[in-house]
């Protein structure tokens, strides 16, 4: 279709600082590229703080003897529960950046469990920091507690030199480490220098401003050149880990001042290393900046971000871009959940893929927050970038933006879709290259109803709301129907979306390419075998009778489908209503329950208020069937309708609790039980003793769920917690903390983010959970 404009919408969250940027346009390439030789090029990238944290950060308190006993063998633990997160798919990650590694035993449990699948590492880097800042090394040091630093070291203060940068880094075996072009910036080769890594090629610049407890360690940015040797294409990797902000102190310590000295020690580093290069080799460098930038977006005072990343004309908007927000732009991306701010980076070079060939700018496709990370014993979450070559739609910033057409059906009812492959001449839908995303987008004026599927078995189908870009919106029917449009066959699911949604497509395999064609049809809920499914908590369902004589087709009914998915554990039926609204006349228009099935009951009767039919009643799990709007007779203007299901049931899933400070006095270990109160039931968790929590200064953290034996309970009336710490002077019992209420118009809360809280007597705990209406996952099997 030629060059074709799309127009990308500013989420809410990035709106305002994003408002000067350039709209993106793409203009689809004219002739399909063969895979092979270097046009092979899915690498995938990741950045995560890992929270390995040396004794120094965790005892440097004045029970740091206490500390020290307590957290005998804790981050050796923590290291190989993180190596056997990665390690367990490790066709997800390529290259992996690793900051805040600063516990020696830590390091060793990732070298020696990760370099047979990523052989090509830095596990070390150090620099003599006595030389460098004594006076900021003495002034961290007394700012923590002195003799526990003494003790911890075993040197007194004036012989401290700090700890080092924390930074790692892995890359597998597909990566070779290549020279650097200027060595000016080498690290190792002069004295108080120290590198241990797979490479001498290895440049790192210490920073040189640095603020409170930061200034106790050897921060900077490393810089490695790899060779991807399938594409034979070149990847300047940069990773780093930033000066911190401390929201928690009274008053906050905050040091965007020196981030903005830091931010300009990595632009040197990148300039000089890569200036041997000619315009034409920049042009095809990959350089990608990782870490824990620590550049908040949410707190006070605003701005910072945008004054490094939305700032046109500036080394760090037009040079080296936030991948996040080019692609994920109406999704907060948080990556620390203690703060709630997204503190960890990707950046790419030069700007985001627009349009051309492998000669322009690689693709970053996707960049996600995987959630088996969230549980890590880490505050922050892993970043994960997914590059590729550039091809049509190739992020969400460029999706396609699907035309949904109203037009009469071969049954003689309204239908609204699009066939999406060839425009103009263009095959427009096709996975190029191994490994290739595709991206359609989706704005309608409501929520609705849509089949959407391929019609190549090649290729997977995933969609996405703008505010959650890392997990997939589930399928309503767990199985796949097929559908016929002209001469084509789709295999389709059938989906509840939001008004906006995403529609991302891939090979089934990481190896896979080919043409397809996408189907996207939204329900008009004109029969049964198209009717929308309703499900609690979510935007009602629209559907149209038509009017009389209408050129698109003639619908005086509509289908909206509901399922009852689950039950309370105490055996309690939730409690579901189902409304049909905007039924003017109850004449006229009537609703009707069709083929309902109450395992538990009969059927319950339908109530008139005003424009709205109510159906009530207690159900049971498996509970099905539709509610039907009858229009009696068409009028001179089309009716619009709307139904919506909701339910007593509440899906409570319990994650970790944290110590963040134990009970007074702070010494020894604090010993937990919990009583949860559920429904008309008492649970003592564990089921007998204690747990044992200490915290002297670093948070403790168990993971609750796997200690209860099941991480999800349900419930239908009421959910509470009450947290105890058994003391052998007195026990110190806390008030129950209950679980919200869902507020109106939510289906979920995110207990991370929010937690319950318990505050003892110099103790402080908190629980994270997820509260949700119904679980993201199929309700049915298709029809």
């Amino acid at each position: 279709m030629g060059g074709r404009l799309l127009a990308v919408s500013c989420g809410s969250w990035l709106g305002k600082v994003l408002a000067g940027l350039a709209v993106f346009a793409v203009t689809l390439l004219a002739e399909p590229i063969g895979a092979s030789g270097q046009e092979v090029e899915p690498v995938r990238v990741a950045t995560f703080n890992a929270y390995l944290l040396s004794p120094i950060f965790k005892c440097a308190n004045p029970n740091f003897a206490d500390c020290l006993i307590q957290i005998h063998g804790q981050t050796e633990k923590q290291a190989k529960h993180l190596a056997e997160t990665i390690l367990k798919d490790t066709d997800r990650f390529d290259i992996i950046a690793i900051n805040e590694a600063w516990d020696e035993d830590a390091k060793q449990i990732l070298i020696d469990r990760l370099t047979p699948v990523y052989p090509n590492f830095v596990r070390k880097i150090d620099a003599a920091l006595l030389k460098v800042r004594p006076q900021a090394i003495v002034d961290a040091i007394t700012s923590l507690d002195p003799a526990a630093a003494v003790a911890i070291y075993g040197e007194p203060i004036e012989k401290i030199d700090g700890e080092d940068s924390g930074l790692m880094f892995f890359a597998k075996k597909e990566f070779k480490f290549l020279p650097l072009p200027d060595g000016s910036f080498k690290w190792g080769k002069n004295d108080g220098e120290t590198l241990d890594a797979a490479t001498d090629e290895v440049g790192f610049t210490l920073y040189d401003h640095c603020g409170g407890v930061d200034c106790l360690s050897g921060k900077g940015a490393a810089i490695v050149r790899l060779l991807h040797q399938p594409s034979q294409s070149n990847y300047t990797v940069v990773f780093t880990h930033a000066q911190a902000d401390y929201f928690d102190k009274s008053p906050p310590e905050l040091h965007a001042d020196a981030r903005d000295a830091q931010f300009d020690q990595v632009q040197k580093l990148i300039e000089t290393t890569l200036s041997p290069l000619t315009a034409a080799q920049r042009k095809r460098e990959r350089v990608l900046v990782m870490g824990d930038l620590n550049v908040p977006l949410f707190h006070q005072p605003m701005g910072e971000w945008a004054r490094r990343f939305a700032s046109p004309g500036k080394y760090w908007t037009s040079k080296h871009y936030d991948s996040w927000a080019a692609t994920n732009r109406a999704d907060p991306g948080i990556s620390n959940y203690i703060d709630g701010e997204r503190y960890d980076y990707i950046l790419a070079a030069p700007q985001p893929y627009l349009s051309g060939g492998i000669e322009g700018p690689i693709c970053v496709q996707h960049v996600t927050i995987p959630v088996d990370f969230v549980n890590l014993e880490s505050d922050h979450n892993l970043l994960i970038a997914d590059l590729n070559l550039g091809n049509s739609f190739c992020h969400p910033g460029i999706a396609y933006q699907v035309d949904l057409k109203p037009k009469k059906g071969p049954d003689g009812k309204p239908q609204a879709e699009e066939v999406i492959d060839f425009r103009n001449g263009q095959d427009v839908t096709q996975i190029r290259f191994p490994g290739s995303m595709q991206w359609f987008h989706v704005v309608r004026q409501d929520a609705g109803s849509y089949s959407i599927g391929a019609d190549n078995p090649g290729v997977n189908i995933d969609i996405y709301q703008p505010s959650n870009m890392t997990t997939p919106i589930s399928s309503y029917y767990g199985d796949t129907r097929t559908v016929h449009d002209g001469e084509q066959t789709f295999t389709v699911h059938t989906y509840a979306l939001p008004k906006e949604f995403f529609i991302r497509v891939t090979g089934k395999d990481r190896d896979w390419r080919g043409n397809y064609a996408l189907l996207v049809r939204r329900h008009t809920c004109a029969t049964k075998e198209e009717a929308c499914p309703l499900q609690p908590g979510e935007p009602p369902q629209f559907a149209s009778l038509t009017e009389a004589g209408s050129l698109l087709g003639s619908q005086d009914e509509a289908w909206f489908r509901f399922d009852v998915v689950g039950e309370a554990d105490s055996g309690a039926d939730q409690t579901v209503t189902l409304t049909a609204d905007g039924l003017p006349d109850p004449n006229g228009y009537k609703a009707t329950l069709e083929e309902f099935d109450n395992p538990h009951g009969g059927e319950p009767p339908i109530a008139i208020s005003g424009s709205s039919r109510i159906v009530s009643d207690a159900m049971g799990n498996g509970t099905h069937g539709y509610l039907v709007v009858h229009q009696a007779a068409a009028g001179n203007q089309p009716v619009r309708v709307r139904a919506s299901m909701q339910t007593t049931v509440r899906n409570l899933e319990i994650k970790a609790l944290i110590c963040e400070d134990e009970t007074n006095p702070e010494f020894g270990s604090d010993d937990i039980f919990t009583q949860l109160s559920i429904d008309s039931r008492t649970i003592r968790f564990p089921a007998s003793g204690e747990v044992e929590f200490d915290c002297d200064d670093s948070a403790d953290q168990k993971d609750w769920a796997t200690r209860f034996g099941r991480s999800t309970l349900t419930f239908v009336d009421h959910a509470g917690l009450k947290v105890f710490e058994q003391d052998t002077i007195r026990d110190d019992p806390s008030h129950v903390r209950d679980f919200p209420d869902l507020p109106a118009g939510a289906s979920s809360i995110d207990g991370v983010r929010t937690p319950l809280v318990w505050k003892f007597e110099g103790g402080r705990y908190r629980l994270n959970y997820e509260l949700t209406m119904r679980r993201n996952e199929p309700v049915a099997a298709a029809p």
